[in-house]
This record gives C-alpha cells, structure tokens and sequence, in this order.
C-alpha cells in the first residue's frame, strides 16, 4: 500500500524568555519555538517546507517571527530527522537507479 501524508513539528530551541503577551495582557515566558512542515511518501521519504522560528506565548500561542539567520546563531541549528530531510532526494535516487537498471538489461526476445 503506497501512503501520503502530511504534518507540522514545533520544537522549542531555547530557554523561555519573559516577555508582555497582547493578547493575555500579562507577562508571560514565551519559548523559541522552530517549527517546519513536512510532506511524506510511504513513511519513509519525505519533504521539508515551510521553516520558521517564531517566539509564542505558551497561552494563547500568540507571538512573533524571528530572523531566520540570527535565530540559528543564538539557539543553533534543530535536528530535523534524516528520512524527512533528505528522503526526497533519496527516494530520486532510487528512481533514477532503477531507471538505470532498466536501461542496462533490455528484456530478453
């Protein structure tokens, strides 16, 4: 059976750090988040878009967008698994081997 799927990871990168919430209207610790959407094939080949760094409030999970570049300098860079990071290219691979493969034995008659 061949499935599809798709989902959202948030993972927090750092110490929580207090700042005013303008939706609770109180002072809350928001905690830097990096949250990033996948795609996958089969469970085991999969995408990554839609990467972000963001500040939330643990509440309301309102917040803010941080800067890509600087947020990695601060928290470094998260661990996105491998079949999800470089499963694309891994599941081109093994097309473009079997593709291979075809060419190198044509059918016998």
């Amino acid at each position: 059976m061949f499935m599809i799927g798709q989902g959202e990871q948030v993972m927090s990168v750092g110490p929580p750090e207090p700042h005013h919430c303008p939706r609770c209207d109180e002072v809350r610790e928001f905690e830097p988040q990096f949250t990033y959407k996948y795609g996958r094939f089969d469970l085991l080949f999969g995408f990554v878009y839609g990467r972000r760094y963001q500040l939330a409030c643990p509440v309301c999970q309102h917040g803010w967008l941080l800067d890509k570049k600087e947020a990695e300098r601060l928290y470094g860079r998260p661990d996105i698994p491998l079949r999800l990071r470089y499963g694309l290219v891994f599941l081109l691979g093994v097309f473009a081997a079997l593709g291979a493969a075809s060419l190198a034995m044509p059918p016998a008659g």
